[in-house]
């Protein structure tokens, strides 16, 4: 059946490309109020964002027809991989030190010229992998500004909580500087009710959870750019956090030995788990001559975090009958360097090379202890006690060339060389090296169509957090680090299709396949405690992907400055599992995924209102002795009113979750491996954190 669907998908895909390729050649007039178009970028004037009202540069990139705003995988070690979508004067601003979305939130809109959608690779933008770029233009002569948004929440079960971002703008000398601080708390309420029944179908348990969480954090962020001369620029960019986070949760738990529920224990458990960190970035651009640009950029991260001490006790329900007590600490670190050389050699041909250097560690410590109300005994469990230090080279060189008006040329070769050395509990080294080609091809049809083709091969990072054990006593879990665990690698070929209409309409059809060696899942591992899950790589898979996307103005239908914003993604993943000998889903990978977000404006009443929504499919999760199907019931959906009324300031009042009546998990836990398919329990659980109902305000000055 999945085969049929697939081809039939497939078929349709096609259709679609084929139906933009006689698009492509048809003879298309289009004006756009309020753009400039000249194939490969089109330029957004500020009249084209007057419909929605726009307070900050967030505000008017989020309305750019067919484009949504990256950061990159800033959770990946080192810089490669780093580089969002976004420009800000032709340039990328801060690597991994401060997220693109709070730069935005900084820029008044009143500071924005214009805003340009890159579409295809050029010369003088470097796209980094990503199929399209927003560069914003900042008007000349910007003098000191500010930012400020305040924000109250308001939880299922009436906690508050709010959340607080101040930040100013000025020139000191020759000197742009930007400062900005950020305050967060936040007070859900958890609810879970699971029930449980032996192999047989018999209920044994009934449980409900009321969980109690507050959290707060501080963030405080600093940029400081220097035009040193005409031709050199100095940036630096710094970041701070603290947090703290307290959960209180207690569990009433039935039992069904006499054939009627009846409670049969108390169990409880309370923790502060604090943390904070910081980050450092500097970057220094120097035009060495006219077509020869240098740019040299260091990274400093560093962060530390403690769990616990957790008790986890268990009461008959009067009477104390045991306890388990559970404390991580895990410190983190990251160091790189990158040197890259542009050279513009024609108008045609742009080349880019250099090398990056990173080191990077982090160090965890899990330990469990057991009460039995007598005496408190520690638990042994394999490896517990961590470091691992990860110490990387990468050479690489990029090349774009624009062949012709219409047909542009990407490629690109990345080569890593990695040592990774664990000690504590369990000590080994090992070295890895691997090549990374990509390859990306764009035809701009016309002014309103393009096709772009594009193949890479991509090597994930080490997860450090794998490589030591970590357990989740009052989930049931326990995970074993695992010292030979390897990246995944995954070849990528993939084509789209964007095809804009109308004023400011848009969709991207998207497909793709996915080949992957050396899948990262969870395999078993027999200690002489016991047989547990651990991260590690089941053999080779594949995806195959169908994305849809879309901008659409529905003045069409009626409803004026209005615009409703689709994505939709198909996956039809495969693997051969060695333990049951047969073929499977890959684990966490939702087969469906949908997102759709409406706004609509009334500039005469400068009043507007909107909605997003979001839902995935059912999820699975295969591990050893268990099987896990996880539901997103209902989605997400959010919804809104706001008013620009007040020179300055956008006042909004909304819920998020509105939709919230619980997500759903069921596990059935196996005997022994599930491969023999013999089942032990199974275990249904229903979760709600309920809508969240808030007053917010934003403003510049």
């Amino acid at each position: 059946m999945r085969g049929k669907l697939r081809a039939s998908v497939a078929a349709m895909a096609a259709t679609l490309l084929t139906s933009g390729i006689c698009w492509a050649q048809a003879d298309i007039d289009r004006s756009h109020a309020g753009e400039s178009t000249s194939g490969a970028i089109i330029g957004f004037g500020t009249e084209f964002f007057t419909a929605f009202n726009p307070v900050t540069a967030l505000d008017m990139v989020s309305r750019v027809p067919g484009f949504s705003l990256s950061a990159g995988d800033t959770d990946r070690r080192g810089l490669a991989d780093s580089f969002g979508n976004l420009l800000i004067d032709g340039r990328r601003p801060s690597n991994k030190t401060i997220p693109l979305d709070t730069i935005l939130q900084r820029i008044s809109a009143e500071d924005v010229e214009r805003i340009e959608l890159i579409r295809e690779p050029v010369p003088q933008y470097e796209m980094r992998g990503h199929a399209r770029l927003v560069n914003v233009v900042l008007r000349e002569g910007a003098g000191a500004s500010g930012s400020w948004s305040a924000r109250l929440n308001h939880f299922d079960g009436s906690r508050l909580g709010a959340v607080g971002e101040i930040a100013y703008s000025f020139t000191q000398g020759e000197t742009d500087i930007n400062l900005g601080l950020e305050a967060v708390l936040r007070g859900p309420r958890i609810q879970r009710h699971e029930s449980l029944f032996d192999g047989n179908g018999a209920q044994i348990e009934n449980r409900n959870d009321h969980e109690q969480r507050r959290y707060w954090e501080y963030i405080g962020t600093a940029s400081a750019t220097q035009q040193i001369t005409p031709d050199t620029r100095l940036q630096f960019d710094a970041r701070f956090f603290t947090w703290e986070w307290r959960r209180h949760q207690y569990s009433l738990v039935d039992g069904f030995a006499t054939g009627s529920p009846m409670l049969e224990r108390f169990e409880q458990s309370a923790t502060t788990n604090y943390g904070s960190g910081g980050s450092l970035t500097g970057t220094l651009n120097h035009d060495v001559t006219d077509n020869l640009a240098s740019t040299s950029t260091f990274l400093w991260r560093r962060s530390f975090y403690r769990d616990g001490a957790e008790a986890f006790e268990i009461y008959d329900p009067g009477n104390f009958v045991e306890a388990f007590i559970v404390v991580v600490d895990s410190d983190n670190s990251e160091q790189v360097f990158r040197q890259a050389l542009n050279w513009t050699v024609n108008d045609r041909h742009t080349l880019e090379f250099g090398a990056e250097a990173a080191v990077n560690w982090r160090e965890t410590l899990l330990e469990v202890d057991y009460n039995d109300g007598t005496t408190i005994t520690p638990l042994d469990l394999p490896v517990a006690d961590s470091r691992v230090e990860e110490r990387r080279a990468e050479l690489f060189v990029n090349h774009v060339w624009a062949i012709n008006e219409a047909f542009n040329l990407e490629s690109g070769l990345r080569y890593e060389f990695s040592e990774i050395e664990q000690t504590g509990d369990s000590e080994q080294s090992r070295r890895f090296s691997y090549p990374k080609p990509s390859v990306a091809l764009t035809w701009q049809a016309n002014d309103v169509t393009s096709f772009r083709v594009a193949g890479r091969r991509d090597v994930d990072q080490l997860n450090f957090g794998k490589f030591a054990s970590s357990i989740d006593i009052a989930d049931n879990n326990a995970v074993v680090g695992n010292p030979d665990y390897e990246p995944q690698r995954t070849w990528t070929l993939e084509a789209e299709v964007e095809r804009r209409f109308g004023e400011s309409g848009s969709f991207t059809f998207r497909i793709g396949q996915d080949w992957i060696e050396g899948v990262d899942d969870f395999i078993s591992v027999v200690t002489p405690t016991g047989v547990f899950d651990a991260p590690g790589n089941i053999g080779d898979g594949t995806i195959f992907r169908l994305t849809w996307e879309t901008s659409l103005p529905l003045d069409s239908i009626g409803l004026s400055n209005a615009v409703l914003d689709g994505f939709l993604e198909w996956y039809d993943t495969n693997i051969f599992d060695e333990l049951t000998q047969q073929d499977r889903h890959l684990s966490n990978l939702r087969e469906w995924e949908v997102r759709l977000d409406f706004r609509q404006s009334f500039p005469k009443l400068d009043l507007a209102w909107g909605w997003d929504y979001f839902w995935l499919s059912d999820g699975e999760v295969f591990r050893a002795s268990e099987y896990r199907l996880e539901g997103f019931t209902d989605g997400d959906l959010d919804i809104y009113v706001e008013t620009t009324r007040w020179a300055g300031l956008t006042a909004r009042i909304g819920v998020d979750g509105a939709l919230d009546r619980g997500n759903t998990r069921q596990r059935i836990f196996y005997d022994g491996s599930r491969a023999l398919g013999v089942v032990n329990a199974v275990e249904y659980q229903s979760r709600r954190e309920g809508p969240l109902f808030y007053v917010e305000l934003r403003g510049t000055f």
